[in-house]
């Protein structure tokens, strides 16, 4: 019945997406994040769906068939992400022996690259860029609405195991990545016309906020908790951001189970936790490969190799001075950080241009904020949007800091979005300047 009900979809997307295409990017974007195979079971799960609608797209593209065509520039974050890119691609090259899925990452890095940085062309207008966020919250949101739904009608007893055909594999990834998108559900309530889209929005917030429970990952909550309390104090409407998280803060008292507190409350005993020991090893040991090797790092996820991880495991690395740490684990395993996997990737010239991008994004939200403010009421929609990015952002950096999640496509299409929206915002500046002042009527 699904394989019947996606067949369906695919007679009406197709020809629009050959029709338009900003359609067909779009959907390239969301067939990516959403991971349609998953939920299929028949003739229809075998399709590539993603490669499929990017061919269209690029196609389209190359064709010169955009309407209201963007332009390609070489700023900050185009920039970085390159450079990064191509110093990804010589530590591929150079990878250790043992890093049999270090070509692979870097493919599908690129193909991540690709989407982001084609954005330039397709997305410059208000609309655009507002359909780029639904696309992410029909994506994400997805995901945590069905596994928030599970988890209310077991009364908090199920357990979210992820999506093993993307990225977000593990619960632990499942958490930090829908923890992203609860800001971005937010903003789409403030701004969709529709009041049952509105609310539509509202009640996928709230699901997504239980499937964080459900994943039972520390990492996810603390990710979940910060930006609750980051909302709350840069909202335009704190009253109304306090009522919801306060409510989102019941329902999670209400329906989370017993283990669940438990393990929560584990965060402060991380130096008797074994799990947390493990991501100490694991850390010490990318520090490590990153001191043997500190341009071109061991290659893409190397260090979770046999041959990698038995190099350095008997030297110390950087943290041993400052966390307590010793071999808890019988063999290699994930770096468990976005910083220290790329560290141990790359080496420290990869974490060095890994950090910018990041860096780079909180600027441009900040710069964003200030040049719709000089602009006044017309402009409070690019200050909100950029502030629903910039949490993204904060949920990305703190919950990835104890996850293997550093190439996750999402976060850079989120780095792009403020670049771009920046972009348009300051366009718009320029363009009102330029307009002559309007003349008086004289009757």
């Amino acid at each position: 019945m699904r394989d019947l009900m996606m067949l369906g979809a695919m007679v009406f997307i197709v020809p629009i997406a050959l029709a338009n295409a900003f359609a067909a990017y779009l959907v390239w974007g969301w067939t990516s994040v959403i991971s349609v195979p998953f939920y299929l079971y028949g003739f229809m799960g075998s399709l590539r769906y993603n490669l499929f609608f990017a061919v269209i797209a690029l196609t389209l593209m190359f064709a010169g068939r955009i309407q209201n065509k963007g332009k390609f520039s070489l700023n900050a974050t185009s920039v970085l992400m390159l450079l990064f890119l191509a110093h990804g691609g010589i530590c591929a090259a150079l990878a250790a022996p043992t890093a049999f899925n270090s070509t692979d990452i870097y493919i599908d890095l690129v193909k991540s690259f690709t989407y982001c940085l084609v954005m330039f062309f397709f997305v410059n207008t208000r609309l655009r860029l507002h359909a780029m966020l639904v696309a992410i919250a029909l994506g994400l949101g997805f995901h945590g609405g069905i596994e928030g739904l599970k988890t209310l009608a077991t009364g908090g007893g199920h357990i979210v195991l992820g999506i093993p055909s993307s990225k977000m594999g593990d619960n632990n990834h499942f958490g930090v990545a829908i923890v992203m998108v609860l800001p971005i559900l937010l903003y789409l309530y403030q701004y969709s016309k529709l009041r049952l889209i509105r609310y539509g929005f509202l009640a996928l917030t709230g699901f997504t906020a239980l499937a964080v429970v459900g994943s039972e990952s520390r990492g996810a909550f603390l990710a979940m908790a910060l930006v609750g309390a980051a909302m709350v104090a840069t909202s335009r409407h704190r009253i109304k951001a306090s009522v919801l998280v306060g409510v989102a803060v019941i329902l999670i008292l209400v329906l989370s189970p017993a283990e669940w507190f438990e393990r929560i409350e584990s965060i402060g005993n991380a130096g008797e936790d074994r799990s947390f020991m493990g991501r100490v090893e694991a850390w010490n040991v990318a520090t490590a490969v990153a001191l043997k090797s500190p341009i071109f790092g061991s290659g893409f996820h190397a260090p979770q190799s046999w041959g990698v991880w038995g190099s350095v495991r008997p030297h110390e690395g950087l943290l041993s001075g400052f966390l307590p740490a010793g071999p808890v684990s019988p063999g290699p395993i994930a770096a468990h950080s976005i910083y220290f996997e790329v560290l141990g990737d790359q080496g420290f010239i990869g974490l060095f241009l890994f950090l910018g991008i990041g860096c780079t994004a909180f600027i441009n939200a900040a710069l964003t904020k200030r040049a719709a403010r000089a602009q006044g009421p017309s402009m409070l929609w690019a200050s909100d949007m950029a502030d629903a990015l910039r949490l993204a952002l904060v949920a990305f950096a703190v919950g990835g800091a104890a996850v293997s999640l550093a190439y996750f496509e999402t976060y850079y299409v989120v780095v792009v979005l403020l670049e771009v929206l920046k972009q348009h915002v300051v366009q718009q500046g320029r363009a009102a300047l330029a307009r002559p002042p309007a003349q008086l009527a004289t009757g």
